[in-house]
This record gives C-alpha cells, structure tokens and sequence, in this order.
C-alpha cells in the first residue's frame, strides 16, 4: 500500500499548512470532473483525512495504514480478552472507548456542509416562511433550494436542511445546509420566546374612569382590552394565547402590555381651575 506522505507529495515531517497545500494541488490535479483518476482521487483524500488528523495521523506514524505492527500484532486467547465483533471495539478496549482509525475509516464518507444565513420578519414567526435559499457551492456552481421554516422558529437557530449541502465529490453523499436563522427587530413588539411585550399609552382621564382598548396582534387580529378604572401607569396587563406559536405545534405564548399614562398638556386656565379643585375637592 502507498504511503500517504509520498501520495500527497509531502515528508513525513510536513506542517498541517504544507499539508493542506499539497492536498489542494493534488485534489485539483487528480479531480475526475477534471479528467483525473476516480481511484487516486480516493486515496488522496483518505490520506489528507488520515494525515490533517492528530489523532490519526499519529496512529498512522506508528502502525501503518494496516494496524498490524505495534500491539496488534500480539495474539490474545479468549481467557486473556473476550474478543468484540470486529477489529474496531478491540481498538475501543485498548484506547478507553477512542474510536480507532478503522472505525472511523468504515463511517459513511459525506461531503462538506455549506452554512448560510437568513433574516425573517416577526410575521413570518407567525406563521411560518417558504422562500428561496440561493448559495455557491465548492464548484462554483449556485444552488437554488426552497427551504420551509417552521412557525415559532427562535432567532439565532441553525436548521439542518439534509443532502442539500456541498457535491465537490460526486462518489459520496452530499453534506447538509445549515440555515441561521435571524428575526428582525419589532417597531411595536418586543419577543420574549414564545411570548410578545407591547408599550400602550392611555390618556389620563382613561385611567382615571377606566375604558376598552383595541390592539392588533402581529398577525393582524383585533383584540379588546378592558383598561379597568383606577388602572396605574405601569401595570402590565396579560392576554393568554395571543402570542407567538411555541416551535412544534405546543401552542401559543401570551401578550403582556405595559399601560403609559398619555398625559396632556393643558393650557385652558378654567380648565386647570377645575382640575385644581378636583385635586383638593373643593368647589
């Protein structure tokens, strides 16, 4: 079997930069969209994954590709080691539950996942968003997918779309997408998970004899709120269910609304006179 320094074209003693650098010329050089050898092209990249790998590349230094020198090379009868299935849990006993480089080698090869960001609106939290993702891939080639965005999807999430992400090695499965999500800030609501907070200012005299106060959800919906009399600046009054849908169907958060006072700014003299004498209850 090759050594995979000589297949990259590096000295055992190479630097994890040179190694990358010989792996890209070499990748570019043997690519079978390029005419290169399929064949090559696989073993270059088992040897770069081997060799970029400290772990690896270090089992690699001392056991070779095959793993039959060193302590594997020693036979154990069934009273010394109760043998596993394969070759892979004898590495696991040896190395405290280390995944060997045969495991690692036998997992399913995939290419790279491409991570991408996207921003949404509050409505969009609503009710849920179809849209377009366009990226460029390692080829250079753009990719056009439509991705759906669950209702209730919190800011700063990251999807996983699967096998829509990387194909720059045709032989293996495609990697994923990975969509951030970002949820643009609210003029009026402010979100609190499933929860939405809302200012409301009140005129005084409202306050003061109490009154109804119509608010539009998010979503465009009308709701009636009482404004009980005698109602102070800053009390927080609570709407069940009339917030943002919980991820996965669990249903909804509340509005909470904190009440201003909406104060006026009086100039009539007779009607400061009758304020005044509303304050000190005379006539």
């Amino acid at each position: 079997m090759a050594d995979y320094y000589d297949i990259l074209g590096v000295k055992k003693g190479a630097s994890q930069q040179d190694l990358k650098k010989a792996y890209k010329k070499q990748a570019m050089r043997y690519h079978p969209d390029k005419g290169g050898d399929s064949n090559k092209f696989q073993k270059i990249n088992e040897a770069y994954d081997t060799l970029k790998d400290p772990q690896k590349k270090a089992m690699y230094d001392q056991f070779g590709a095959t793993g039959n020198q060193g302590p594997y090379s020693r036979t154990y009868s069934t009273e010394e080691f109760e043998f596993p299935n394969d070759i892979g849990d004898i590495f696991n006993q040896f190395f405290g539950g280390s995944r060997s480089p045969f495991t690692q080698r036998r997992q399913r090869q995939r290419n790279k996942d491409i991570a991408i960001q996207t921003q949404i609106d509050l409505e969009d939290v609503m009710n849920g968003k179809s849209l377009i993702a366009t990226y460029t891939l390692t080829n250079g080639k753009q990719q056009s997918v439509n991705i759906d965005l669950p209702p209730g999807v919190e800011t700063n999430t990251t999807m996983k779309f699967t096998g829509l992400g990387d194909n720059f090695i045709p032989s293996i499965s495609r990697g994923d997408l990975m969509v951030r999500i970002k949820v643009r800030s609210h003029s009026r609501w402010h979100r609190d998970g499933a929860n939405l907070h809302c200012v409301e200012k009140v005129s005084v005299f409202d306050l003061l004899l109490g009154t109804k106060k119509e608010i539009s959800t998010v979503d465009g919906k009308k709701l009636s709120i009482t404004i009980p009399k005698g109602c102070q600046p800053g009390t927080v009054l609570s709407i069940s269910e009339q917030g943002l849908p919980r991820l996965h169907g669990r249903g909804k958060g509340n509005i909470y609304m904190t009440v201003q006072a909406d104060i006026p700014n009086i100039s009539d003299p007779e009607m400061l006179k009758l304020l005044q004498r509303i304050k000190y209850g005379t006539n």
